[in-house]
């Protein structure tokens, strides 16, 4: 832990395999992010025996854990079939990996088409407000629908992705969510880390943190400035940050020059 809160990293840091990545990680890092997929080539929903095995890691290592649901998932689509399908898998997830030992489920809610993260051309800022009225609708209704479809538990984080946080940041002062701040997609769309961060975070709950270098992203964080990742640790030292700050980035050396990174940031920081 770097003062209160912990540090994590993704479960595809050493390839694919959520409980293998989970044993290694779990002497790197306080917390694990398991990432999940459903795509035509791509399924690494975890089996009830999966689950339980990480749970005891989990317990056994004092690692706490969060649930990234898949990317595809459109549950403010204009689409009411996909709409449907994507309330129904999000819901059928929650639900079945509900457990103590999970902190959150994040999720991404798309305003036209599933990213992952910021395109050329194709980030929205704070001035394409009056756009995102309808989507905004929706994604209030997609939210009450898949907390009634799948019950109270872990919160239910949305993450930034290609679209400003102010555009969503009615969501979760309304409380129907809370907020999954990735820096990196702040980076990628242009936009100053500080004043999100200082804006949002008594509803963030997890920070992904990653480096970016053009619009290539989840690379370690040595290609950034040091001094920068340095103010950003600042900053969470001193609102008492008690969340989880996901080193979000999927190979070992990316993962051990980060981790050092962050050391060096928050020794300096004193």
């Amino acid at each position: 832990m770097i003062g209160r809160f912990r540090i994590g990293a993704p479960s595809m840091v050493f390839g694919p395999g959520t409980l293998k990545n989970v044993q290694r990680l779990a002497g790197l890092v306080d917390h694990v992010e398991i990432v999940l997929f459903h795509t035509p080539t791509l399924h690494n929903i975890p089996t009830p025996e999966e689950m339980e095995c990480i749970r005891e890691i989990a317990a056994d290592r004092g690692l706490s854990l969060s649930v990234h649901l898949p990317t595809c998932l459109e549950i403010a689509s204009p689409d009411p079939d996909r709409c449907r399908d994507s309330l129904a898998m999000a819901a059928s997830l929650i639900t079945q990996l509900q457990h103590p030992a999970i902190q959150n489920f994040i999720l991404h809610i798309p305003y036209d088409r599933p990213t992952l993260a910021a395109v050329p051309g194709r980030y929205f800022h704070a001035e394409n407000r009056d756009a995102f009225a309808g989507w905004l609708d929706r994604a209030r209704d997609g939210l009450r629908r898949l907390r009634a479809a799948s019950g109270s538990g872990a919160p239910l984080l949305v993450e930034n992705i290609n679209h400003s946080p102010v555009l969503m940041q009615s969501l979760w002062e309304e409380g129907r969510c809370g907020f999954c701040l990735d820096i990196g997609h702040l980076l990628l769309g242009g936009e100053p880390v500080l004043p999100v961060m200082d804006a949002c975070l008594p509803h963030i709950r997890e920070i992904h943190l990653h480096g970016v270098v053009g619009y290539e992203e989840h690379l370690g964080l040595n290609v950034l400035p040091l001094e920068r990742v340095r103010r950003w640790m600042d900053r969470l030292t001193a609102a008492d940050f008690r969340g989880v700050v996901n080193l979000e980035m999927f190979s070992p050396a990316d993962l051990t020059a980060s981790l050092e990174m962050v050391r060096q940031a928050t020794a300096e920081s004193g």
